[in-house]
């Protein structure tokens, strides 16, 4: 039998070794595919999704200011270039609303009201009140909406309640018309969407 000289022996074993290594390495190179075509589809968080001051924060001050009041609405949208978080709550006998910038918590305006005479009591309270407890956070909110549509600008972001149920709302702005997503306010969980097109 043929002996196989050492510098064949040398060759064969390199390009064996050179097609091991490819084939070990191929996974890795679809790996990294993936990745950046993954990246290439996600969407970029719009700004207002990147305000320093949480909703959890917001809702805070506006207690600190109205102790024992109930929240029943939290808006944050931009005015004249910068973010703000608008507050409604309600206790026993007024109404109140609290503006604050949403990135340095300074207030901006705040303003109360008497409620009517069958509104006070509770009445109003009741029926209006809003559940704060273990929300998502308003990035989180935008991010799960944001999976709905194919395009638009995030132009507000709103706290709401509906039959028992409290819900985030993100507004999408398009060429034509609006698009607004609601999402449960404690899981994320879609929960439906509306569209309002421009006349």
């Amino acid at each position: 039998m043929p002996t196989m000289k050492p510098t064949k022996l040398l060759l064969l074993a390199a390009s064996t070794g050179l097609f091991l290594f490819g084939f070990a390495q191929q996974p890795e190179a679809l790996h990294l595919e993936q990745t950046v075509v993954y990246a290439q589809k996600s969407k970029k968080l719009p700004k207002i999704a990147k305000v320093d001051v949480t909703a959890k924060q917001a809702i805070a001050a506006f207690k600190d200011k109205y102790p024992g009041s109930s929240i029943t609405g939290l808006n944050l949208e931009k005015k004249l270039g910068k973010y703000y978080y608008e507050i409604d709550g309600v206790d026993d006998n007024k109404e109140h609303s609290l503006t604050l910038n949403a990135n340095t918590k300074k207030r901006v305006q705040s303003e109360s009201e008497n409620l009517d005479a069958d509104e006070k009591g509770g009445k109003k309270r009741d029926q209006d009140k809003i559940s704060t407890k273990k929300l998502i956070s308003v990035k989180k909110a935008v991010r799960a909406a944001q999976k709905k549509v194919k395009s638009g600008k995030v132009t507000e972001v709103s706290l709401d309640n509906d039959v028992a149920t409290t819900y985030w709302e993100v507004k999408f702005k398009q060429k034509t018309q609006e698009t607004s997503v609601q999402l449960d306010a404690t899981t994320g969980k879609y929960l439906g969407k509306d569209v309002d097109t421009d006349d």
